[in-house]
């Protein structure tokens, strides 16, 4: 996923509450258009062209890959509901098939009892039996009574199995019908992704290899500076912070260190010295939406995998590997430790591995390859998780 700032995309609500318009992707990823050099150029000109060109694949490639961050989440999302979904769907089947098998059980006792006492009236002893005294009958006729119960009991039950079994299929079809739903969302998103990335891969291949490695030195140098500010900025907060609390306990005005509470924070797991060297071991492998090795990944993918390493599993999605853990303050950021970015922490887009001194590994966006780099971006979620 890319690891650039967006604009705030949709809220912390259910996925289907913020449905992301996709026809604005891939209207994104459609309107590039091939980058060349003008014949003839003079060397400063000539410079100055494959600058701007760069400048402009660059810009280009952010937008397709922001708007395929975004996609690759809502396509991790729907592809988990849909898993979710169809393992409601078996455990429901299943109950509705015991219902009826313990339906069938009851009608073909019914049944019996009717013939029996079909069979019985004919004789006036609706019990078959042959009364020879007085005693006797009384026996039967308690008996009778008692039989009489049980096949109330019996009709009861059915009928309440028959109200089941209707209800049973009804949310049944409901859960069939959402998970219909979230599949073409999750196929929508899917679609729309292999076109984006289809179109980075255009546009790489169409652009002469002087003006990509030009683009690639112009992006480290926009991550480089964005670096300096927004660390500059963590660190004057936490300063305000320090001086606040110093002071009586003031508040910092600062929204982006306000009004979170991490919790008890966790001491660093035992898994992360592991973790962090299988991340280390996929340096420079291709950023595929989805992936999750061996020979490729998204973010989350190479999160996932490198803390399975660790000996800690979790799901494939960044906003899903938010939620599953304790909280950390970017202050106290350990090795291993996730970090996180977007518009909020329920709502982030893109997921790193941090490994100490500012620096995490991700995998980062299409056309570019797993590596280390920054943490520091304007959109640097100020909680990270323990895993």
């Amino acid at each position: 996923m890319s690891r650039r700032s967006v604009s705030p995309h949709r809220g912390g609500g259910r996925l289907r509450s913020r449905h992301l318009t996709l026809s604005l992707a891939i209207g994104l990823a459609l309107s590039v258009t091939t980058l060349s050099a003008p014949a003839g150029a003079s060397p400063q000109s000539d410079l100055q062209s494959k600058t701007a060109q760069a400048q402009r694949l660059e810009a280009q490639i952010t937008a397709n890959s922001d708007q395929a961050d975004i996609l690759d989440e809502q396509f991790l999302q729907a592809r988990s509901a849909v898993a979710d979904l169809n393992r409601q769907i078996a455990s429901a089947e299943a109950g509705i098939a015991a219902a009826r098998k313990q339906q069938a059980g009851l009608r073909t006792r019914l049944g019996g009892r009717a013939a029996l006492l079909y069979i019985g009236a004919g004789a006036g002893d609706p019990l078959g039996f042959d009364a020879t005294n007085v005693q006797e009958l009384g026996a039967r006729a308690k008996y009778g009574e008692a039989a009489a119960e049980t096949d109330a009991r019996m009709i009861d039950k059915l009928r309440v199995l028959d109200e089941q079994l209707g209800i049973q299929t009804q949310d049944l079809q409901t859960v069939k019908t959402e998970a219909q739903k979230r599949q073409n969302e999750a196929d929508s998103a899917r679609h729309a992704l292999e076109k984006i990335n289809t179109r980075v891969q255009q546009l790489l291949g169409s652009t002469k290899a002087d003006i990509r490695v030009l683009a690639n030195k112009i992006e480290t140098e926009r991550i480089a500076a964005q670096a300096a500010v927004e660390q500059a900025r963590f660190q004057a907060a936490a300063a305000q912070q320090a001086a606040s609390a110093g002071n009586g306990g003031g508040v910092s005005t600062n929204s982006a260190y306000i009004g979170v509470d991490p919790g008890n924070i966790p001491a660093p797991s035992g898994g992360a010295s592991a973790a962090i060297a299988y991340a280390r071991q996929q340096i420079g492998k291709p950023y595929q939406y989805a992936g999750t090795g061996p020979g490729s990944f998204d973010c989350s993918g190479l999160t996932m995998m490198a803390w399975a390493a660790g000996g800690v599993s979790m799901s494939h999605g960044s906003q899903a590997q938010y939620l599953a853990f304790p909280k950390v303050p970017i202050s106290q950021l350990q090795p291993g430790d996730l970090v996180f970015f977007g518009s909020s922490g329920p709502s982030n887009h893109h997921v790193g591995l941090y490994i100490g001194g500012g620096t995490m590994i991700e995998a980062p966006h299409s056309g570019a390859y797993v590596r280390y780099t920054t943490i520091y971006r304007p959109d640097l979620i100020p909680l990270g998780s323990r895993p």
